[in-house]
């Protein structure tokens, strides 16, 4: 099965104004046998807002709210599954090699979260003996660029996003932060959450210029040397 059978609603997530990066997507996802379909595999038109309050920017705030929009349209439209890409992914080589694998092990397992497209030390040592594998997350994970959520957790999470937007910036049990930090938070506050990664990342991102979700890990010494390795792994 591939995923777009699998997976009820896939949106990718754009600026209206970024044809260059829809073009892109547009690419990828054919190339990927996911093609933008009516109903099945639709762009969602990314918010951006007018001030950064109470965000540090405007693309944190933008990113925070177009992800948040998605899970709700998802739990809305009484959708079992929906898969969510940003317009700067860029699918894996081994992407259609491990698809139906991956699928068939999500048949079989009881999952809430999975990233296919993640930075993670999780996993900074693979070979390709362990490919196409689900693994449990027991770490953080930078990136909310390619990754599934299931209906039975849409509640839970939607309520957790819409409670940090009430919390202050730099609040330790969430805040206004990046939607791969809310992941990241909400997992470790609710530990039965079934949130999973795929082995390896079967998605990266491109390098342009981001508008709505700015590389704020690309500011940081220790964490720009870790991403930039990771994507060259990522293209070997």
């Amino acid at each position: 099965m591939k995923f777009i059978e699998f997976f009820d609603r896939i949106y990718v997530i754009n600026l209206p104004y970024r044809v260059d990066r829809r073009q892109a997507m547009e690419k990828e996802l054919e190339k990927a046998g996911m093609p933008f379909t009516p109903g099945k595999v639709e762009i969602f038109s990314a918010i951006r807002p007018d001030t950064a309050a109470p965000f540090e920017k405007i693309g944190y705030k933008g990113a925070f709210l177009s992800h948040l929009s998605v899970l709700k349209l998802a739990k809305e439209y009484n959708l079992n599954n929906v898969l969510i890409m940003e317009d700067d992914l860029a699918f894996s080589e081994y992407f259609q090699q491990y698809e139906d694998v991956l699928i068939e092990q999500l048949h079989k397992i009881n999952w809430d979260i999975v990233h296919f497209g993640y930075f993670s030390e999780q996993v900074f040592n693979q070979n390709k003996n362990s490919f196409g594998k689900l693994q449990s997350l027991s770490t953080g994970i930078i990136g909310a660029h390619f990754y599934g959520v299931n209906n039975k957790i849409f509640d839970r999470v939607i309520n957790f996003f819409e409670l940090s937007l009430k919390m202050p910036l730099g609040h330790p049990d969430c805040g206004p932060i990046s939607p791969d930090g809310v992941y990241n938070l909400f997992q470790s506050k609710h530990p039965d959450v079934v949130r999973l990664i795929t082995i390896p990342s079967f998605g990266g991102q491109r390098s342009s210029r981001s508008d709505i979700t700015p590389q704020w890990f690309d500011q940081l010494p220790l964490l720009k040397q870790f991403a930039s390795l990771t994507r060259t792994l990522l293209k070997n």
